[in-house]
């Protein structure tokens, strides 16, 4: 993800949204304003250089790739399809309880993202924090078990002025330019919010943050490293695994079974023979992707390697020989997915758990579960929502003047 320079204010140092809304400290609202507003950049950084969009590979062969790893990423990208949806996220640690916990909230997109509304909810043993926004007002509500709720509650004028005022006129417009093009006509516009984010990089001239400037713009992928990626994307995920011997070996255990229009997926992924597999399979077309092999070895120059080649070469040969430099072989964990799915690969749900054993030899096992909701169902002013921000409106505990 590129990496976003932003200078905090000197007075403050909270850096999380439950720290913002702890009724014992005193809140910053130019730090309120950074959080907010990033909000919209996190995400689109997540959505443009995670998930892939197989569309191109249906075209491109003619068919709908079958193999386990496709369908679960349609029905990842199918999110972004989705005008409206409510959602829960939940997490399971069986070695750590602080892992435990659950996120549910909803979005719906209006012509723009100031028309918009979004909402998650954090839960604890503990506490519950939610954040809000609404059609370009921010609000935030905490509540620690057994005591009364604490509000926030931000208009867009106030926060937008705060933010220039606090990280300066660059940074501000990065962060707001982001935002407003994150939606466009009831649509994510995820290609255009990307295009806004290296466009204001290349506006920004900052001393005192020029080489952050310069990791995040050298993160920009060129049109002919962006061609050969989603070539390999298309040949590797779309042909390759379309080989039954090929996921009988990687993907074991797989199952399919249709229900009232939905599929419910499940199958297991074998860390070690998927790695591998990718590995010698990249090595034996790297020559095909001259552009794209060069941004990853210019990825690795820029952490501060020397011989960024020499390290491509060998992190390569590591996994290809599967000899990391230790004495035992690494334990790899078993990966679970179950995938529910309908018309389009429109997700439903899915569930990832992780389980194996440590360096200790205990056994461990964690899971993951997204389940969605009222899909393009859902109102910009849905009740629980407009009900959240009318509150934190009514009883505002931050400080605006």
């Amino acid at each position: 993800m590129p990496a976003l320079p932003i200078p905090a204010p000197a007075a403050y140092q909270a850096t999380d949204a439950t720290a913002v809304l702890a009724p014992p400290r005193k809140s910053s609202k130019k730090l309120i304003a950074v959080l907010c507003a990033l909000l919209a950049t996190i995400l689109v950084a997540a959505l443009a250089f995670i998930v892939p969009n197989f569309t191109a590979v249906k075209a491109m062969l003619g068919f709908q790739p079958t193999n386990p790893l496709v369908v679960t990423f349609d029905a990842i990208n199918s999110l972004s399809t989705l005008r409206s949806t409510k959602y829960e996220l939940r997490t399971h640690s069986s070695t750590d309880d602080s892992l435990d916990a659950r996120m549910s909230g909803m979005y719906s997109l209006g012509k723009t993202t100031n028309d918009s509304s979004a909402s998650v909810t954090i839960k604890t043993d503990e506490q519950a924090t939610t954040l809000a926004w609404h059609k370009g007002a921010f609000a935030g509500k905490n509540v620690w078990y057994d005591d009364d709720p604490y509000y926030i509650y931000y208009p867009a004028d106030q926060y937008e002025d705060d933010l220039r005022n606090g990280v300066g006129s660059d940074v501000a417009d990065l962060i707001l330019n982001v935002k407003d093009a994150l939606v466009k006509n009831g649509a994510w516009g995820i290609t255009g919010a990307e295009r806004t984010f290296y466009d204001q990089l290349d506006k920004m001239n900052d001393d005192g943050y020029s080489n952050d400037i310069d990791r995040a713009k050298g993160t920009k992928t060129s049109a002919e490293v962006k061609a050969e990626a989603s070539k390999f994307i298309q040949q590797y995920l779309g042909v390759e695994l379309e080989d039954k011997n090929v996921r009988s070996q990687l993907f074991p255990n797989t199952s399919s079974a249709k229900s009232a229009g939905n599929t419910q997926l499940s199958y297991q992924i074998d860390v070690k023979a998927l790695a591998q597999h990718f590995v010698n399979y990249w090595i034996s077309h790297e020559a095909q992707y001259p552009h794209l092999k060069s941004w990853v070895i210019q990825q690795i120059e820029d952490t501060g390697v020397g011989d960024a080649e020499g390290e491509y070469r060998q992190a390569l040969d590591n996994v290809r020989n599967w000899d990391f430099g230790t004495d035992e072989e690494p334990d790899m964990p078993t990966i679970t997915v179950d995938l529910n799915y309908g018309r389009k690969r429109l997700m439903s749900s899915i569930a990832v758990s992780v389980s194996g054993k440590d360096e200790y030899g205990d056994s461990y096992k964690g899971s993951l579960s997204l389940t969605l909701s009222q899909q393009n169902a859902v109102s910009v002013d849905d009740p629980d929502l407009t009900d959240t921000v009318s509150k934190a409106k009514d009883n505002n505990e931050l400080d605006l003047s």
